[in-house]
């Protein structure tokens, strides 16, 4: 499952954020009654933005998985279909391309200039590859597309340190905010394959209770978006839909044979490009109130 693992690095691990200080110089005086400073605050405008790059970068892998599927595919008119599958890549690339331009977060830009950087790198070799489909894959695809997910990965870490500048949402906007961390926390048990708590006969990994929680959240976040505001519920009902569908395809790739997993990391890959555009929105309408 390369593909699966390459762009969806859910577990994010808590990067130290530290400041380059001049410890030579005084801090500068602050006026009285000023607020202080308030440096790696995330506001929901970049939440909302670094979402809408996370959701572009996924259509992108999952376009690139495609033409990765049709090149190594064993009958030779599958293995040509790869360069008809470039257009899709390029689109994909480009909406990245704008999605990262529009984060304006003078902390999260760079890490997001990196991830287009390498997601031009991997969408080029990709054309290259798909321009001679009998030969076998390149090291430098393989190199492109490491690097691509490593840059992703980085980026989606890198916010985890970083403090959210926003009021702690209310009623049913924090109910789905819980429902959407229930489902978040099955995709990703599954994903990693989280072991529970340590019980007398071993850790192992309890699937049904992953997969119990995974459903009660779903159910959970279709009510809450029933109840949010009309600038919210379509959004936030959107993307309990397609959340659901990454649970399902998540709970089926621990159960399918190596045959099917292909075909199951793609449409995981589809739902979750769906379920992070609808949070996006959902994030871009908490920020234009």
């Amino acid at each position: 499952m390369r593909h699966l693992a390459r762009t969806s690095a859910l577990v994010a691990a808590v990067l130290a954020a530290t400041a380059c200080k001049d410890k030579a110089a005084p801090p500068s005086p602050q006026a009285p009654g000023a607020e202080p400073a308030k440096p790696y605050a995330f506001t929901l405008r970049d939440l909302a933005l670094a979402t809408a790059v996370d959701a572009r970068i996924a259509k992108l892998s999952l376009a690139g998985s495609e033409v990765e599927a049709a090149l190594v595919a064993r009958d030779a008119k599958d293995r040509a279909k790869a360069q008809e599958l470039l257009p899709q890549v390029d689109a994909a690339r480009a909406e990245a391309e704008v999605a990262v331009q529009a984060v304006s977060n003078a902390l999260d830009r760079p890490a997001a200039l990196r991830v287009a950087t390498a997601a031009k790198e991997y969408a080029e070799r990709l054309a290259a590859a798909a321009s001679a489909p009998g030969a076998p894959l390149t090291p430098e695809l393989a190199h492109a597309r490491e690097g691509f997910g490593a840059a992703l990965s980085a980026y989606r870490q890198s916010r985890v340190a970083w403090r959210f500048d926003a009021p702690e949402p209310q009623g049913a906007e924090r109910e789905f905010a819980e429902a959407r961390r229930d489902m978040e926390r099955a995709e990703t048990g599954f994903m990693s394959r989280t072991r529970v708590a340590p019980r007398e006969e071993g850790h192992e990994f309890d699937a049904a209770a992953v997969r119990l929680a995974g459903q009660m959240g779903v159910q959970r976040a279709k009510a809450a978006a029933g109840q949010l505001s009309p600038a919210l519920a379509p959004h936030a009902a959107r993307y309990a839909a397609a959340q659901e569908k990454v649970l399902e395809a998540v709970n089926a790739l621990q159960a399918s044979g190596e045959a099917d997993r292909p075909r199951l990391a793609r449409a995981y890959h589809a739902a979750k490009a769906e379920a992070l555009a609808a949070l996006a929105d959902y994030f871009g309408g908490l920020a234009a109130r």
